[in-house]
């Protein structure tokens, strides 16, 4: 970092330009990772996402604040997450929802909005409406002409929970308002078209400030939390500020608050702050060193405090992230590079740690999903950090001609966590090596999945071969130590494993009716099954059931009745073939679905389904169903058509089929409406000719002259 202290230019300058529409900030520059070939959503799709747009137009409506305004502080706040903030700073109330509401000003937000402290927390729209109630309150208060968006100012400035002016006015104008002059989509739009939105002009003058004095691209904010530091520097932390960016910086240049850290990274990567010297002692982890949390490394550094030998990068956003932003994460990696290389520090798991790694008794930061990864690998690039082909990871590498298919190597030879195996990574895959199962090669979208699934450290285990085509040419495939994962251009990556996997392999791969899948593993809602879905089908499985395909007709009749939550239950067999050869079914928990073409797919359960299977299912004299069981008219029944008949049952009367010209009889005198009620009995044999007997008397039919009567009790 021997860069020499100059000025720069804050966002303004930028949003300025980004305004005129000629000059909107783009992604950083490519860096060579083996995630190239991912769709990383932009900075601009982020922002103009329209699925919360309803809220944002029903709160602005009922409180009348700019939607557009709301998505944007929501966005600069959030990046639309449903947060629950966690304790990152002493003293700092966490913050909730997508609009980051803390402390006092949730408690009033929720008063003003008529709903609860605890439906702000937890319930979206209850959050928006806080806001908006909120930011409404403050722009009474301050008089706001609220047909003029520069006007909102002062009142945006109030609910940013910013005592720092300098923080207030940076969150307003370099953020807030640069974030809705960028675009946030159809809401946008219609602020612009009401004539009361964000002109160019209301930005201001563009402000200068000084570079940082050990990184020149930051912008230099002194913190006067910090003391002389009293060794070298041989770690850096990565934190994450459980707010927006400039809410964070302006906490830790307060006094007050007693806490700093050396820089803080915002959520597009746009701006850095420097807060502390890198040679300086900031206050950024409350914990002693103990290298039991750290894999054993540095054990000589036990019992000192870690903000002795660190550097601490804050990131605008939260532990709970998804998603973290690609212009955030190659900012910080750039910035990570210049220290490492300045200080010496190596570039690995070890020395470039979490705040929760070494204070996991009450932090978490940088959360579950910071992609390490990529992280380090970007570190690295921009570095140019040489990499090491060796042994049989190099073997694989030459004869898979690894520069025309993998490209150049990122990183490694590196060992796994788990510590059993070694990898590299390329610019287009990686090749992952045990001495067990040897050297393999994973790439494009099926390494994506694989990385997904946490590695050699998830449920698939190590590659057992290369990315392979499948027989039909059309997709491609990795085994791996408990499953595999197959890719085609239509259904992209989808693991698969266990006896699910099984199934799909008994029934022939992608070979089979199923085709490729569809899905990764999931979890059904009632959480005692899991399933694939496939492009013409499914595969089900429970520990009581085994694990069951169901597909075509069948599988859209099971759906459109509820799935597993349906009467039916789980599948107990395959779709299979009815012994005439005329039809299909799957049988369930709970009954069955049967189909052919002339009659379609119809489930038959409970008692109805008992009587009908009785009878020699679709073989007896009812044939197939012609319907699903439907209640009768007067609810006190249930029923199923069929071919050639019908079955009838009720709680007292019990299941009884009914056919031919009785059935024709007694349909025409209004079913179980009629005079007779519901069948007691199955039709049965009389002198002269056949009987069935109901509730209220009697059909009997004449074989020979063929006629019904009726007879009452």
């Amino acid at each position: 970092m021997k860069n020499k202290p100059g000025i720069v230019v804050l966002a303004a300058s930028l949003a300025l330009a980004q305004a005129c529409g000629t000059n909107e900030q783009q992604q950083p520059s490519a860096v060579p990772t083996v995630e190239a070939d991912v769709k990383v959503p932009t900075e601009a799709s982020a922002r103009e996402d329209d699925s919360l747009d309803a809220l944002f137009r029903e709160a602005g409506q009922e409180f009348d604040v700019p939607p557009a305004l709301l998505k944007s502080i929501s966005f600069v706040q959030t990046r639309y997450q449903m947060v629950e903030g966690a304790e990152e700073f002493e003293g700092r109330p966490t913050v909730h929802g997508l609009m980051a509401l803390s402390g006092a000003q949730l408690e009033e937000g929720a008063k003003l909005a008529g709903v609860t402290v605890e439906q702000v927390k937890k319930d979206a729209r209850s959050n928006v409406r806080a806001a908006a109630a909120l930011l409404s309150r403050r722009a009474d208060a301050l008089q706001v002409d609220r047909t003029k968006a520069d006007k909102w100012a002062p009142a945006v400035a109030e609910v940013s929970g910013i005592e720092n002016e300098e923080g207030r006015r940076s969150f307003v104008h370099n953020e807030v308002f640069r974030v809705a002059r960028l675009g946030l989509g159809t809401l946008s739009k219609e602020w612009a078209a009401s004539g009361q939105g964000l002109v160019v002009e209301e930005l201001g003058q563009q402000a200068q400030a000084l570079a940082g004095p050990d990184y020149a691209p930051a912008v230099w904010r002194p913190s006067p939390n910090f003391n002389a530091r009293p060794m070298g520097v041989k770690m850096v932390v990565i934190h994450t500020c459980e707010s927006s960016y400039s809410g964070c910086w302006s906490w830790l240049t307060n006094t007050s608050s007693g806490v700093s850290a050396h820089y803080v990274v915002r959520e597009d990567g746009g701006e850095i702050s420097q807060l502390v010297r890198d040679g300086s002692r900031a206050w950024h982890i409350g914990a002693t060193y103990q290298c039991s949390n750290n894999s054993g490394v540095e054990c000589g550094l036990n019992g000192r405090s870690s903000n002795d030998f660190t550097i601490g990068i804050e990131h605008g956003g939260y532990a709970s992230t998804v998603n973290w932003p690609v212009g955030q994460i190659d900012a910080s990696a750039r910035l990570l590079c210049d220290m490492t290389r300045d200080h010496g520090i190596p570039r690995d798991r070890y020395h470039i740690v979490g705040h929760g790694q070494l204070q996991p008794y009450n932090r978490t930061d940088p959360g579950a999903n910071w992609p390490w990864t990529d992280y380090l690998n970007r570190a690295n690039a921009h570095c140019g950090t040489a990499c090491v082909l060796m042994g049989d990871i190099k073997a694989k590498y030459d004869a898979v001609n690894g520069p025309v298919l993998l490209g150049k190597c990122q990183a490694g030879e590196l060992s796994t966590p788990d510590g059993v195996g070694r990898f590299n990574h390329f610019e287009r895959g990686s090749i992952y090596w045990t001495p067990t199962l040897g050297a393999h090669v994973v790439m494009g979208q099926i390494r994506i999945k694989w990385e997904q699934l946490d590695w050699e450290r998830g449920a698939l285990g190590y590659p057992l071969t290369d990315e392979l085509t499948t027989p039909d040419g059309v997709g491609r495939y990795n085994h791996f130590e408990r499953g595999s994962i197959y890719w085609t251009e239509a259904t992209g990556a989808w693991e698969i494993h266990g006896d699910i996997r099984e199934k799909w392999k008994q029934l022939g791969w992608e070979r089979s009716e199923l085709g490729y899948p569809a899905s990764g593993e999931l979890k059904t809602p009632d959480g005692a099954g899991r399933y694939n879905h496939f492009q013409n089908g499914s595969i089900y499985w429970t520990q009581a059931t085994g694990a069951h395909e169901v597909r075509g007709l069948i599988r859209a009749k099971w759906e459109q009745l509820g799935w597993e939550k349906s009467y039916l239950g789980y599948p107990t067999t395959d779709e299979q073939a009815a012994p005439d050869g005329v039809g299909r079914y799957n049988h369930f928990e709970r009954g069955s679905i049967y189909f052919t073409p002339a009659t379609g797919a119809h489930e038959v359960i409970g008692d109805i389904n008992t009587k009908w299977v009785a009878l020699g299912r679709e073989a007896g004299l009812l044939g197939y169903p012609l319907t699903d069981e439907t209640k009768t008219p007067d609810g006190v029944g249930r029923f199923n058509h069929f071919q050639n008949g019908s079955i009838y049952w009720t709680s007292t009367t019990g299941a009884h089929e009914v056919h031919g010209p009785i059935r024709a009889k007694w349909e025409s005198l209004g079913w179980e409406t009629g005079a007779l009620g519901y069948p007691v009995k199955d039709e049965y044999a009389v002198t002269g000719g056949r009987e069935c007997e109901f509730q209220k008397g009697f059909l009997t039919l004449n074989t020979a002259t063929n006629t019904v009567t009726v007879r009452m009790k």
